[in-house]
């Protein structure tokens, strides 16, 4: 508090300038943006020292010295201000980035709406004010709207595609059917339609899978030369150490020609899926065959792609028989 011999002492100008500069280092303490608790303690108990200070000394140059003293404590804390408002605004457009990338993937199957998301992110980490903001907000809505109705569009599509296969197990009489119509008489693998069911079951349930489609080669070139049972037995032997090599979670299912898919269910990048695939079919594999006296000797190699399960189903299974059909004398 200001002394009475120290009152007296003072002009009454000095004595305005002392209420004035108390006054605005008070405002400037309370009026501070309030961005963090720590930050904006530390700066009013600064702004109060130094009104205390404007309060109890007399020379204007002293108190000329607290003025400057507050503009640079102000200005110190803007920029502390500033960088914090940049880290949250970093974090926010890495927040913003993740759940495009998340969409971006459940709306696949949707070109137009994909596009105006990643339009969309790319506006935001360059929006210089609050009107970009909202002229963000009401075009992300839109956006947003459109992945709705894809999602609910792939949900009825693979609906119907799991009807459709149950239907036509249903309309096959039951306890006559043999064997073969439900797993494959060479390998003994569930046929196509029960890969069809599992991976609707998947979609259906949110769970994570990948899909790795492989075609062995030169089948038809040893059924041509040899007949059949050599190169069924080729393809048995492939199984056998593919299926060995996974996990009890993958599962095996026979496809058209001498093609087998799997179902793999893994948590790890796609990548590291690939690259244990390419560990498992690289190792070297050979059948020997017995004829006329003469052994013959035919590798087993096969060509192969891997890929995320994702909505539609539908994109899976053409992606497969593409893939087959693809390879030379795949059939």
């Amino acid at each position: 508090m200001l002394s009475l011999k120290n009152f007296r002492n003072l002009n009454e100008d000095e004595l305005a300038f002392r209420k004035v500069l108390s006054i605005f280092l008070e405002k400037i303490a309370t009026g501070c943006v309030h961005c963090d608790n720590v930050e904006h303690d530390v700066f009013r108990a600064e702004m109060n020292l130094l009104r205390d200070q404007a309060e109890n000394f007399v020379s204007p140059a002293v108190m000329l010295a607290t003025a400057g003293s507050a503009a640079q404590a102000m200005e110190n804390y803007n920029i502390e201000i500033t960088e914090l408002l940049r880290k949250h605004s970093s974090e926010l457009q890495a927040i913003v980035h993740l759940i495009t990338e998340t969409a971006l993937k459940i709306g696949a199957g949707n070109a137009r709406a994909t596009q105006r998301l990643q339009e969309l992110g790319h506006r935001f980490e360059q929006a210089g004010d609050l009107e970009d903001l909202r002229a963000i907000k009401a075009s992300l809505n839109d956006c947003l709207s459109s992945f709705r109705e894809e999602v609910v569009r792939q949900k009825a599509e693979s609906d119907g595609a799991i009807r459709a296969l149950q239907l036509e197990i249903e309309r096959r009489p039951s306890g006559i059917n043999p064997p073969s119509d439900r797993y494959d008489t060479v390998t003994g693998l569930p046929r196509q339609t029960a890969g069809l069911l599992a991976m609707h079951a998947a979609l259906h349930n949110n769970k994570r899978l990948y899909v790795v489609a492989m075609v062995v080669k030169g089948i038809q070139s040893v059924n041509t030369r040899f007949g059949s049972e050599f190169g069924d037995r080729l393809l048995r032997v492939f199984k056998e150490n593919v299926e060995s090599k996974l996990s009890r979670a993958d599962r095996l299912f026979r496809w058209d020609g001498p093609a087998i898919v799997v179902l793999m269910d893994r948590i790890d990048p796609i990548g590291q899926v690939r690259g244990n695939i390419r560990r498992i079919l690289d190792e070297r594999l050979e059948q020997t065959f017995h004829l006329d006296g003469r052994s013959v000797r035919i590798p087993i190699i096969a060509e192969w792609i891997a890929f995320p399960l994702i909505p539609p189903m539908d994109t899976a299974a053409k992606q497969i028989d593409a893939f087959i059909a693809g390879q030379p004398a795949a059939i």
